[in-house]
């Protein structure tokens, strides 16, 4: 039964007319009202996850400290704050690999050391002292993550079809320590 039905089944049955000109067009007004009071009630108990955030979206970003790239599609922002609602935290080299498995990467870490006499050999790359705190990410086989419009998880005004940025590479400037540099290789997956 509608809102305006429901209404009109309220009144006493004899001392109006539910079809009247005026009445009718009260009971619409306040049917709408109602309407819409509803729709906002589904919308508000949606908020309270992100899968079903639309409104509310931007408020699980900044709750979460993320700021979503410039064209940025909502199925791409609601990835990042699953992402991060996802996060143990962790500093260390198997932590990250387990993150970069989470997000679908197949990854390595190096660290390069720089060169010790006793510890290193004849033909091993010379580096400076500070390069112990990089981190050279090796990425196998990974592709741009594509975002095809889907009804329910898209929002009016998003392309069809759109590129994000590596995931990966985001979450890592994110987490990583502090004091580590991180940059990134991509290689062909050989399997």
């Amino acid at each position: 039964m509608n809102t305006l039905n429901l209404l009109r089944a309220l009144l006493p049955p004899v001392s109006y007319d539910p079809n009247g000109k005026y009445l009718s067009a009260e009971l619409q007004a306040e049917a709408n009202l109602f309407d819409e009071v509803k729709a906002s009630a589904a919308r508000a108990l949606g908020s309270v996850t992100p899968f079903y955030a639309t409104v509310t979206l931007s408020d699980w970003e900044r709750i979460y400290e993320i700021t979503p790239r410039e064209g940025a599609t909502q199925q791409e922002r609601l990835q990042k704050v699953l992402f991060r609602m996802a996060q143990t935290g962790g500093l260390s080299i198997p932590y990250f690999i387990n993150l970069a498995a989470v997000l679908g990467y197949k990854i390595t870490i190096t660290e390069p050391r720089s060169f010790q006499a006793g510890i290193s050999r004849s033909g091993e790359r010379l580096y400076i002292d500070d390069v112990r705190w990089v981190w050279q990410v090796n990425i196998i086989g990974s592709e741009t993550p594509r975002y095809r419009f889907r009804a329910g998880a898209s929002a009016a005004g998003d392309p069809l079809l759109t590129y994000g940025e590596p995931l990966v590479e985001a979450a890592f400037v994110d987490l990583k320590p502090a004091y580590t540099y991180c940059y990134f290789t991509y290689e062909d997956d050989d399997e």
